[in-house]
């Protein structure tokens, strides 16, 4: 099993004729134009820099055909369209179009071949929790000695992935994609563009599960990921204390490395440590590391950048280093202090896993008496709704909850079994959406507290914090 971050070799700019060329598409470009270097590939007119390439998509809600005309005002150099359209465009509009029979399909299939002619080391990472994190993590550490490629903000679909392909400048040494997927089929298609030489599960849960259908369905579409491996040398690094995971693995007989804290993984930790003023010490392959984050969970994202780390030869006191520096992304658990009220806010997304590890998060960094929780739907469980939300209530008081406020459709499901397992009455108030929870903790949690905030990212819990 290779980790080879010495294959790097010299490679020309990525320039407007290789992508058309790579689409198949046709354009009015002159020679000149075709050579020079491409700029961003976007989707968002509203996201458009001077040089960029504007690809309009088509959505349920919207075409993005309706706003070439005000990406070229914004300053684009070109678009990619259907062709069917190009007629709507005035003449001096028309010179700058790519036309292609699918936009999206084009713009993977570009960026496919620009993967390919790369040639790097690419890390693929999945799975229904803790994606965001462990790419992070991954990233700082290889950035230590070589240039990294990384998933550009949250685009991990099957839109976002090709688009940060194409955003790579061509210096990279090695690449870490995030793919993301709410139905069966889709990672497929997105490792297929990416063809990592490593690909990471992070673990199978609840998330989502409504749309595939059953945590079986789920599994099989994370293992969707290995579809795009790298035959000759590619290996999986799995979440080892995830059975479906470790089942998953001997029944596809993947190459695979296993990382956690039980026995059989090679990639195991030892020792952890959790101080609260300190953070976490924890051991691995012999060596000791640090986390200055409060959450045990994050030690799963560490641990597959510890061993990607020391396999392509990044320094040990520079991993230490990128591991102990490490702060959670935006609305991932970053912990906020305002007006003497201490909020962990989590609220990017959420499923029955992460609300368990959040709340093991405040459990671990707030003492008894002083955890309190604003917890709002986990949306996309289907029929298994009503039993996790109920679960979740019960979850809630195990960690020491002694104020709540829940919000949601199964906002009273999760109150009434909180009730129901000892939780005061007078310590629960039910919310309809966020705009009313933000009134209610105002008047609800004092100075000293620390609040987690924990939802769907349909719920915005964030105005919580914004409006406390």
């Amino acid at each position: 099993m290779k980790c080879d971050c010495e294959r790097h070799s010299d490679r020309k700019r990525l320039t407007l004729g290789d992508f058309i060329r790579w689409m198949g598409g046709a354009a009015f470009f002159s020679e000149r134009k075709k050579k020079e270097v491409l700029g961003n590939v976007v989707n968002d007119s509203r996201m458009i820099q001077d040089g960029d390439v504007f690809i309009a998509l088509k959505t349920e809600k919207d075409d993005g055909h309706n706003y070439v005309k005000t990406a070229f005002e914004a300053g684009a150099a070109a678009a990619v369209i259907e062709k069917k359209y190009l007629k709507q465009f005035t003449a001096a509009d028309q010179k700058k179009c790519i036309c292609v029979s699918n936009p999206l399909k084009a713009v993977s299939k570009a960026a496919a071949m620009y993967r390919k002619e790369l040639g790097i080391l690419l890390v693929g990472v999945t799975g229904s929790s803790g994606k965001t994190t462990t790419r992070s993590f991954i990233s700082s550490v290889l950035k230590k000695k070589v240039i990294v490629g990384e998933t550009w903000g949250n685009w991990n679909n099957h839109i976002g992935v090709p688009l940060s392909i194409l955003k790579f400048s061509g210096e990279e040494w090695a690449g870490v994609i995030e793919m993301g997927a709410n139905h069966v089929g889709e990672i497929h298609d997105l490792t297929m563009i990416a063809k990592p030489d490593i690909s990471i599960i992070t673990n199978i849960g609840y998330a989502h599960v409504g749309l595939f259908g059953s945590l079986n369905d789920t599994a099989n579409a994370k293992f969707e990921i290995a579809d795009g491996l790298n035959k000759k040398d590619g290996f999986m690094l799995l979440n080892g204390d995830d059975s479906r995971l470790v089942t998953g693995a001997k029944k596809r007989a993947l190459q695979t490395v296993f990382y956690g804290h039980g026995k059989h993984c090679s990639v195991r930790v030892l020792n952890v440590v959790y101080d609260r003023e300190n953070g976490i010490t924890f051991e691995v392959l012999g060596k000791q590391y640090k986390l200055n984050l409060p959450g045990r969970h994050f030690i799963y994202s560490a641990l597959p950048a510890i061993f990607l780390g020391l396999k392509c030869g990044v320094a040990e006191n520079d991993i230490y280093d990128a591991i102990a520096s490490q702060k959670p992304v935006s609305m991932r658990g970053t912990v906020e202090l305002k007006n003497g009220v201490g909020f962990i806010v989590d609220c990017y997304n959420a499923n029955p896993s992460s609300m368990k590890s959040g709340l093991d998060y405040l459990a671990d960094y707030a003492q008894k008496g002083n955890r309190c929780s604003v917890i709002g739907d986990m949306l996309e469980l289907g029929s298994y709704s009503r039993r996790l939300h109920k679960q979740l209530g019960e979850q809630i008081v195990s960690a020491g909850v002694n104020k709540l406020i829940t919000v949601g459709n199964f906002a009273s499901v999760v109150a009434d079994a909180a009730k129901a397992s000892g939780l005061n009455s007078s310590s629960v108030i039910v919310c309809h959406n966020s705009e009313e929870a933000a009134v209610a903790a105002k008047l609800f949690f004092k100075p000293g507290e620390t609040v987690l905030l924990k939802g769907s990212r349909g719920i915005h819990l964030e105005t919580v914090f914004e409006k406390f």
